[in-house]
């Protein structure tokens, strides 16, 4: 089943991180000054940090061994090994993008003292393609994949400081330069792997005897014509078992986040502490194109204490957003920035009348719309949103703050399934 254009991989876990290596191998490959075109939408090349701005969110989170420090200082992001054990840190990207039609992961490598410095191409298997310099060595490799291993090797000229894995025409390359201008091949290949839901990586690590340090200045610097994928190509039948890496599931003690018979199932126990399940997109999506997300809200619970929502927010922590909301028997479609409402509008929910709910955007309007049918749709609200619609994370789900009188159960037939 495909998710948006996104085939869903089926598996809740992402890969673990690992090292590069450095076993050597010809290079039959030939240089390149090729520029990529991105022609598909939601791309890697969407993935961009000049770490300007201390603090890794909203688009990276670290990771990092016992042995390894992970900051951003001065407009690098700095990664710190100490002697002693086999250890990695660094980023890696929070949300999924597709590395299809032109996608790209470039970084800029100020430092590289650590055992292994290393630029990532990941899917949500855990397949991985690295770009990897050691001992003065720069190779191209693959992991967790048929025949792995490194690629291609040859001696790291220095000044080749940014470094590139992209796609073009349903091939893999790995590339370096000096200057983004020209590029520098080291290895081609057919895709080695499903690049429908990747997520990019700048790290280092491995075994040092003297504390060593590499960063970055850098991830994908050039402005590409990539734009995220428009939110009506967010659609999900719920057949396929498993939510990563199309969804990050969340579910708090008192209830469970499930899929079952085609629908999404949200249950929640009787309890008197707050308890919410759901799921996030992992891609981000344009809300402005007058399209939008629709749903069945006919298991939406219209009793106290309890709320269920669909929204799309800002990356980051869901404060900034457009949402619908169910509490009680009021249904609210409003903005909120930093969880302060704006344009508020609210209805006395009728579960006829307001059985789907769309949100979607047109420019920079924001657009609450409410059918019987799920065919014909009646405008209910319309306010201008003080922030872009063209990346937005999509959130649904529900939760009680409170007691509720008895155990209740959402279903979810779909998203964007009529």
């Amino acid at each position: 089943m495909c998710v948006g254009g996104f085939c869903e991989l089926g598996t809740d876990a992402a890969g673990n991180d690992g090292g590069g290596d450095d076993d050597g191998g010809p290079d039959p490959d030939a240089s390149t000054d090729a520029t990529p075109t991105s022609v598909a939408c939601g791309t890697l090349a969407l993935l961009r940090d000049d770490f300007a701005t201390a603090g890794d969110g909203p688009f990276f989170e670290p990771f990092m061994a016992s042995n390894v420090t992970v900051t951003e200082s001065t407009g690098r992001l700095v990664i710190d090994l100490a002697p002693g054990q086999d250890g990695y840190g660094g980023y890696e990207s929070f949300y999924q993008y597709n590395f299809l039609g032109g996608g790209e992961l470039v970084t800029e490598v100020v430092e590289n003292s650590a055992d292994n410095t290393i630029l990532e191409v990941r899917n949500g298997l855990g397949n991985k393609a690295q770009l990897v310099e050691q001992n003065g060595q720069i190779s191209a490799a693959l992991y967790n994949v048929a025949s792995p291993g490194v690629l291609a090797t040859r001696a790291w000229n220095t000044s080749e400081v940014f470094w590139r894995i992209r796609e073009e025409n349903g091939d893999m390359l790995w590339e370096t330069s000096a200057n983004r201008q020209t590029w520098n091949l080291l290895h081609r290949r057919a895709l080695p792997f499903d690049v429908t839901h990747v997520q990019g990586i700048v790290a280092a690590g491995g075994k040092v005897s003297t504390l060593s340090r590499s960063s970055f200045e850098q991830v994908n610097p050039d402005a590409t014509g990539s734009l995220f994928c428009p939110s009506a190509m967010l659609t999900d039948d719920f057949t396929t078992a498993g939510f990563y890496p199309a969804w990050y599931m969340y579910q708090n003690s008192g209830c469970t986040t499930t899929k079952s018979g085609g629908n999404l199932v949200l249950a929640f126990q009787v309890g008197s502490t707050s308890a919410f399940c759901g799921m996030d997109s992992s891609h981000l999506w344009d809300f402005s194109r007058g399209n939008g997300v629709a749903i069945d809200a006919n298991t939406f619970p219209s009793t106290a204490n309890f709320t269920s929502y669909m929204t799309a927010s800002l990356p980051g922590n869901n404060t900034t957003r457009i949402e619908f909301e169910l509490d009680g028997t009021t249904l609210y479609m409003r903005i909120l920035v930093n969880d302060a409402p704006m344009s508020p509008m609210t209805l006395t929910f009728n579960r006829t009348t307001h059985r789907w709910w769309r949100l979607r955007g047109d420019g920079s309007s924001a657009i609450w719309e409410t059918s019987t049918d799920g065919s014909a749709w009646t405008e209910r609200h319309r306010a201008t949103v003080p922030f872009s619609l063209t990346a937005l994370d999509f959130n649904i789900g529900g939760g009680r703050y409170g007691t509720i009188a008895a155990p209740l159960t959402i279903t979810l037939p779909g998203i964007n399934a009529n």
